[in-house]
């Protein structure tokens, strides 16, 4: 069954503009609290909430709102883990990968082009 515009399944699908100068670029992505977020946990397995938290400079509530956003559309997994005290850590999971990397690319392209190198 398809979504119709508006519906929930419709609101959790991360939108992407038209094509800018040949790169879509993924608006979802483009925030620049989400773009923080992506461009910590690329290079890494899985990373602590509270290293996410103090690396952006945001408070737990602002932070936990975009994971949830990300976790929503199925770019992040987010674990928590309960020793002492509880213990969150987050990772990208595949289609956050691909879509971050895509995401790169078109900006690559856009730089590229604005570098004259197109």
């Amino acid at each position: 069954m398809s979504a119709t515009p508006g519906s929930a399944q419709d609101a959790a699908r991360p939108a992407t503009s038209g094509a800018v100068g040949g790169a879509t670029i993924d608006e979802f992505l483009h925030t620049p609290a989400r773009l923080n977020i992506c461009s910590l946990l690329a290079p890494a397995e899985w990373v602590q909430f509270s290293f996410l938290r103090e690396t952006i400079g945001t408070s737990d509530s602002a932070l936990s709102k975009q994971l949830a956003a990300l976790e929503q559309v199925g770019y992040v997994e987010v674990r928590k883990e309960r020793a002492v005290r509880l213990h969150t850590s987050v990772r990208l999971t595949d289609a956050g990968r691909s879509a971050f990397d895509a995401y790169l690319a078109s900006l690559e392209r856009l730089v590229a082009r604005a570098r004259g190198a197109v």
